[in-house]
């Protein structure tokens, strides 16, 4: 019987393959044929050793992160859902972002309710910390222009709210 693969050579291995289905299928090889076949089932299994072995290495990677400040380790965290400190919502900002989005409709900063005497202020300081932020943005990306623009902006919020600290004295 000739090889099913190369019909050239003399079939020497009888190989079964079981589908996920159910159903099993026989097929006759030569030597070379059956080599070439067992080397690309051994390629198949390394790749998703390879694979399993990246996905434990994420998974250990994030249950080691720990809080700069206090130390909690975000695997703790995951088991108590009790953060121990200001600076572990920094530490772990990457995981807790999706959650906070859904809490706060979108955001990942406190959205809540705040003094009528304070919303002012309070708004001033969250616009002046997002344009900080857009304006490193624009220099990173290197657009100076929109980088200057949002320092004047910021120029003269903080005018504004100087000159507003200063009425209230």
């Amino acid at each position: 019987m000739l090889c099913e693969k190369c019909g050239k050579n003399e079939a020497v291995k009888r190989i079964q393959e079981l589908h996920a289905d159910g159903t099993m299928s026989v097929f006759y090889l030569c030597e070379n044929c059956a080599i070439e076949d067992e080397m690309e089932q051994v390629d198949a299994i390394n790749g998703l050793a390879l694979e399993f072995l990246s996905l434990l290495e994420e998974a250990s990677s994030k249950s080691n992160l720990r809080c700069t400040n206090c130390g909690l380790e975000y695997s703790t965290f995951q088991e108590t859902k009790r953060l121990m400190c200001a600076e572990c919502y920094t530490s772990f900002i990457e995981q807790l972002a999706p959650t906070l989005r859904k809490v706060q409709n979108g955001h990942t900063r406190h959205i809540g309710k705040v003094p009528k005497a304070f919303q002012e202020e309070v708004d001033a300081a969250l616009i002046l910390e997002e344009l900080t932020e857009q304006l490193q943005k624009m220099v990173e990306m290197e657009r100076f222009e929109e980088a200057a623009r949002l320092r004047d902006q910021i120029r003269d919020l903080k005018s504004r709210k100087g000159n507003s600290d200063g009425e209230s004295e």
